[in-house]
């Protein structure tokens, strides 16, 4: 009986010293005068306020298009019409609705033949032109592919078609076609409409990478073919592969490289998906976690070494060292000198014939130089991908 009482009272200990700490507590708050207590109030309160205030500055609109602009957003008109000419709701749900929704001009984008060999690329940031490593890899894939027709879809209103990078490409590559998209005549009509017309997307934190995931999953529905971010130089062609996503690794799917035949289920799951699921918060929910749920629905397994073409009625997973041969956390490799005279070293970059393009990783090696003159593995691959630009490159890029 001694011990079990002992032992009760060595529980309750802790609970009162508990009680005792935010009894003290209470008692300093109570000593302190009353003056002091409001200014400490009123000092959590101005801290709050500010909090609240820088987080409306950083996604106001304001802020979000002094950013290079941010995004490009055109709205207002297509958001206020009337779904039927018998309602008086507008697309959004609202009353009193203004004008019918008129069907969206489609002259500019009837160059784009769902029919062809098609690839693409989206520049969202709002940039006239590209810069030297991104205009570096849409020649590479043209290079290496001539007979894919590869567009560059852009949100800049006007195009500089002077910069050196853009005029390089357009006079080296005929099947390059450069196009500047309206992005609010780009949704209208398609599963992603009320998401862009209706909801405050892009006041979130990864606006653009939520546009630019949003935009590869429409372009791909719309058109089928191959999507490609704009930091993947190709090594090799690409058309004798077909209905393929890849892993960055073996636990989650990427979306930087994507083929799917012109109205592919799995292209349209996931536009669904991203119409019902969005969440500004995430930056990987509506990207590589969204085709990687679509996958496990299509191929009805959970995990990706599963994901066969047997199981996945066609539809294939390639390798991560297809287009990751340097895994993230090794970006820096393209970018440090090389020793020539470490064969190990030169070797393991003579990567086999199933690695068909290297992603270089632009958001974290975007602070890294290419030096022309150097043994960086970047410039090796680059002088042999992307000849023309990297002749007129400046010599630190």
């Amino acid at each position: 009986m001694k011990f079990l009482k002992s032992n009760s009272s060595s529980e309750q200990q802790p609970q009162e010293q508990h009680w005792m700490h935010h009894s003290n507590l209470a008692r300093k708050w109570r000593s302190l005068s009353a003056r002091i207590r409001r200014r400490v109030v009123l000092f959590i309160a101005f801290v709050v306020f500010i909090l609240l205030l820088g987080y409306n500055l950083v996604t106001s609109d304001i802020y979000l298009h002094q950013l290079s602009p941010r995004v490009s957003v055109h709205r207002s008109d297509r958001s206020r019409c009337c779904l039927t000419s018998t309602s008086s709701s507008d697309m959004c749900g609202r009353q009193n609705c203004v004008s019918p929704c008129l069907s969206p001009p489609v002259e500019e984008y009837q160059h784009i033949n769902a029919m062809q060999d098609n690839a693409f690329f989206h520049e969202t940031s709002g940039a006239s032109s590209l810069n030297f490593r991104q205009a570096c890899v849409v020649e590479s894939l043209a290079y290496r592919n001539p007979n894919l027709t590869v567009h560059l879809l852009m949100t800049a209103r006007h195009l500089d078609l002077n910069a050196v990078t853009m005029k390089t490409l357009r006079q080296n590559y005929p099947n390059l076609r450069l196009t500047s998209i309206n992005l609010g005549d780009y949704v209208a009509g398609t599963l992603l409409e009320r998401w862009y017309f209706c909801t405050e997307w892009y006041r979130g934190w990864f606006a653009i990478s939520h546009l630019s995931d949003a935009l590869r999953f429409l372009t791909l529905s719309k058109y089928g073919g191959y999507y490609f971010d704009l930091d993947i130089i190709h090594l090799r062609p690409v058309r004798a592969y077909r209905n393929f996503i890849v892993p960055e690794d073996m636990t989650k799917l990427g979306s930087s490289v994507i083929h799917v035949d012109y109205q592919h289920p799995v292209i349209r799951m996931a536009v669904e998906e991203f119409a019902a699921d969005y969440r500004w918060y995430s930056w990987a929910h509506n990207g590589p976690e969204l085709i990687t749920r679509v996958l496990q629905n299509w191929c009805n397994v959970y995990y990706i070494g599963w994901m066969t073409p047997e199981r996945c009625k066609g539809f294939h997973v390639l390798s991560p060292t297809s287009f990751y041969p340097l895994h993230y956390t090794k970006f820096k490799e393209y970018f440090t000198n090389r020793d020539n005279n470490n064969k190990a070293e030169v070797k393991s970059y003579k990567w086999d014939e199933f690695v068909l393009g290297a992603h270089v990783w632009n958001s974290l090696s975007g602070g890294w130089t290419v030096h022309k003159n150097s043994n960086q593995l970047y410039v090796e691959i680059a002088r042999s991908s992307c000849p023309r630009i990297f002749d007129v490159a400046p010599e630190e890029f």
